[in-house]
């Protein structure tokens, strides 16, 4: 049985997500591609998964701590060098990490709305700024949970990148494309912060968009438990 901190359980989660979502995006999707779905400059290649639309060819492979995977994704790129129409795209997937685990519940919904509220500098580049930041975007992430939590796709305390969690949004239909990108934007400030680029200026313009979107992903959740058979 495989279990959320199994690696490959965790890369085989990833990849399907990303399937899902190309789908949705319009592209065939090869997911595990045999040799008769890959160019002939590609034979010899296990990649993860193989996307087309067009003219344009995305080879998406999963990255662990392996030195398998690593030589894997350089073989890959010295591959796909200057061939025209070809791309190649690296999931950084998560690993089990032994020294944190997630507490057994997640805070509940009231108690983010509650945090949510006391958030009170809209953004800049104060140290203060910077760190109603990341409260705002662990609050984001705790919604996320709570509004995926009725769709049994993870766990609510399961560990997943926040990558993979906003991705989930998309593809259950939670968001649209372009509360998908707004994320996205959000995620990008929030890993500068927190890899040490205390110099990243917080958009006060995002900081208000990511408000407004937690709280509907609170509301959401809330109406949805208040609508349940008792």
């Amino acid at each position: 049985m495989t279990t959320a901190s199994d690696p490959l359980s965790l890369e085989r989660d990833t990849v399907r997500q990303y399937a899902d979502w190309y789908r949705q995006q319009g592209y065939e999707v090869a997911l595990d591609p045999r040799a008769r779905d890959l160019p002939g400059f590609l034979h010899g290649f296990a990649p993860d998964l193989v996307v087309r639309r067009g003219g344009e060819n995305i080879v998406v492979e999963i990255k662990t701590s392996s030195p398998e995977s690593f030589e894997n994704v350089q073989r890959l790129a010295r591959a796909l060098e200057r061939r025209a129409g070809w791309t190649l795209q690296v999931v950084y997937a998560d690993l089990p990490d032994p020294e944190w685990q997630p507490p057994s519940q997640l805070p509940r919904a009231l108690d983010f709305v509650a945090r949510l509220e006391s958030l009170r500098v809209p953004g800049g580049e104060s140290d203060e700024a910077l760190k109603e930041y990341l409260l705002l975007w662990s609050i984001l992430e705790g919604a996320a949970r709570h509004r995926l939590s009725g769709h049994n796709v993870v766990p609510p305390t399961g560990r997943i990148s926040s990558s993979a969690l906003i991705k989930l949004l998309l593809t259950e239909g939670i968001i649209e494309d372009d509360g998908y990108s707004l994320l996205r934007r959000g995620l990008a400030a929030r890993n500068a912060i927190a890899h040490g680029f205390l110099n990243q200026r917080v958009d006060p313009e995002l900081v208000t968009e990511l408000r407004k979107r937690a709280r509907q992903l609170l509301r959401r959740r809330e109406l949805a438990r208040a609508a349940a058979p008792t």
